[in-house]
């Protein structure tokens, strides 16, 4: 039987018996639906996952934290785990590591003042042989970190405000060029305050970069040392106390995991945004094959709705199959007409669900757009700029996947009714009544 002609007897007898046809691709839409908005769900709510982790850092970034294992019940003493300038040595020449630095922070609450501004921001000592090395970008200036010079975050700028007006509007202040104030205080023997005033140079504004970074200033460590040696009156000491943490760049984002693992095994507490990233992956993988399990036994319900269609079908064609055997009609051709009605009233079925699915799935999205914005209105006038992501997302690979499998559902199912078909005896079948 050739294929065209295959394709209008089929269509000829699904139009035949027409209501059940329908009622039976009801079901096979039905659950075809639920995959879609189930898994569309599910999909939306792992994107903005993953696309909120860029607050959290770069992708080939692996950040390690000191004195954590031995705080909570670790080896002591165990000489590896902490993060010694001998150790960060020895973890640059690792393979796949691009650079190795220790971020290390001002103690207590520095002021900075930039004439009659002040402002405030997180200050980090870093390595600054290896600034280039890392994932920055200067939105002005250069990248360089010599003696009093400083790189400001991003949002460092919007932090300085005039003590003396309380009615001033939040404007970003340009800090490229300028000179900062740096006061610190502390205590003197004597109990009294005593003041100390640097003055930092800003060599370069880091473009935003999502996070904390975009709120501190960075200075090369021997300075930061030197302002925490003035404020607590103790000298560290690394060779023997460790940095409290350290920051490794990778080639790729694909080298991260493995050094991760292996930096695991050897005692140090390692997180990265990579980790995290599968981590949650994983998790919204389980999320949707459960949700589409969930879809699936609709679909199972739907199958068996077809084989009981096709099953009175052959009752009620029991002659005319008969007659398609006497005239030469082969047990494959009975079969092949059988099958491809069963996955016509899938592929029906597929194509309903998935288009209801994607109007439900558009209009869940509108609805919970719209809740959320208006609950961020309410919130106050700074919620109501805030931008609302699609709560759901249809991948390019759900619709073909959901047609495909709809239609083998309904082929599947269709198995049986062809084969009592095929069985049929043709003289007997001539004779029914």
């Amino acid at each position: 039987m050739k294929l065209r002609d295959l394709f209008r007897l089929v269509w000829s007898n699904l139009n035949r018996m027409r209501a059940r046809a329908v009622m039976s691709s009801l079901g096979v839409l039905i659950g075809t639906a639920a995959i879609v908005i189930l898994i569309s769900l599910a999909a939306g709510l792992q994107r903005n996952a993953t696309e909120s982790l860029s607050s959290i850092g770069p992708l080939n970034e692996i950040t390690l934290l000191g004195g954590v294992l031995q705080a909570f019940g670790g080896v002591p003493g165990q000489e590896e785990a902490r993060l010694t300038p001998k150790v960060l040595e020895a973890l640059s020449a690792s393979p796949g590591v691009v650079a190795v630095t220790p971020r290390e922070s001002l103690v207590g609450q520095p002021q900075l003042k930039l004439n009659r501004l002040t402002g405030s921001a997180s200050l980090v000592g870093v390595d600054a042989r290896v600034v280039r090395k890392l994932n920055w970008e200067t939105a002005s200036g250069s990248l360089q970190l010599g003696r009093w010079q400083v790189l400001a975050g991003a949002r460092v700028g919007e932090s300085f405000v005039d003590p003396r007006r309380r009615d001033q509007k939040a404007e970003a202040t340009d800090l490229q060029g300028q000179t900062l104030k740096l006061v610190l205080s502390r205590l003197n023997p004597e109990g009294k305050v005593v003041n100390r005033t640097v003055r930092l140079r800003v060599a370069g504004v880091l473009a935003e970069r999502g996070g904390q970074d975009d709120y501190s200033v960075f200075l090369a460590l021997p300075d930061l040392q030197e302002l925490n040696t003035w404020v607590t009156g103790q000298r560290p000491n690394p060779a023997r106390d460790g940095y409290m943490q350290v920051t490794i760049v990778m080639e790729s984002a694909e080298r991260v995991l493995p050094f991760q693992q292996e930096l695991l095994t050897r005692g140090f507490f390692a997180f990265s945004a990579s980790g995290t990233l599968q981590q949650i992956n994983i998790l919204f993988l389980i999320i949707q094959a459960i949700m589409g399990g969930v879809g699936g036994i609709a679909l199972l319900v739907a199958g068996i709705g077809i084989a009981n269609t096709l099953t009175m079908a052959i009752l009620e064609r029991t002659r005319e199959i008969g007659l398609m055997k006497a005239v030469g009609a082969t047990n494959r051709d009975v079969m092949s007409v059988f099958l491809a009605e069963a996955g016509g009233i899938g592929l029906f079925g597929g194509v309903g669900g998935l288009l209801v699915g994607w109007g439900v799935s558009g209009a869940i999205n509108l609805i919970a757009k719209a809740y959320i914005g208006a609950q961020a209105a309410s919130a106050g006038t700074a919620g109501a700029n805030v931008t609302v992501p699609d709560i759901v997302y249809i991948p390019v690979w759900l619709p073909a996947l959901v047609l495909v499998f709809a239609t083998g559902m309904g082929a599947v199912s269709g198995i049986y009714p062809a084969q009592r078909a095929v069985l049929l005896n043709p003289v007997t079948a001539l004779k029914y009544e």
